[in-house]
């Protein structure tokens, strides 16, 4: 299938909702996607917290594939990226309660072992939340990409492959 460059308008906060929404009902593939289309605009301290969240979709869309290997290393990760915003958390996340679900899951993963990382879905994955009152304050502390001076979210245009 031909790949084609398309246009779209964004605003962070949509899309941690869309992100949110859509890994909740399992649908990890596309979160994935979603979170992605804002870490790549990304280049502040925020963007790994975006790479974390990226990741634990990311081994979730492996899990429900019944891959081992691939949410073992991810889970790892997903928490290693998360861990620094641990203690205040990060645009609109707590990012301590995530981590502490993604090592439950990771746990889970290890005790269900190569033969049946399926099992964990569902179950095993975290709820994917964020406060979105508390975006315009984390946005002009982490002066996060997508928000403008006052930390109201700005419409932004990306190009993205589909």
């Amino acid at each position: 299938m031909p790949r084609t460059l398309v246009t779209k308008r964004i605003t962070v906060p949509g899309n941690l909702q869309a992100a949110c929404d859509q890994f909740n009902r399992g649908q990890f593939f596309e979160c994935h996607e979603t979170l992605e289309e804002i870490w790549q605009q990304e280049h502040g301290p925020v963007r790994d917290l975006f790479k974390g969240l990226i990741q634990l979709a990311a081994a979730f869309v492996h899990i429900t594939r019944n891959h081992y290997r691939g949410p073992d290393r991810l889970l790892g990760t997903a928490a290693g990226y998360l861990r620094p915003y641990t203690d205040t958390g990060a645009m609109g996340f707590d990012a301590a309660a995530l981590v502490a679900a993604i090592e439950a899951a990771h746990a889970r993963l290890r005790a269900a072992g190569p033969a049946n990382p399926a099992s964990l879905y569902p179950g095993a994955e975290p709820v994917l939340t964020f406060d979105a009152a508390s975006l315009p304050a984390e946005a002009r502390r982490w002066r996060a990409w997508g928000f403008n001076d006052e930390g109201l979210a700005t419409v932004n245009e990306i190009t993205i492959i589909e």
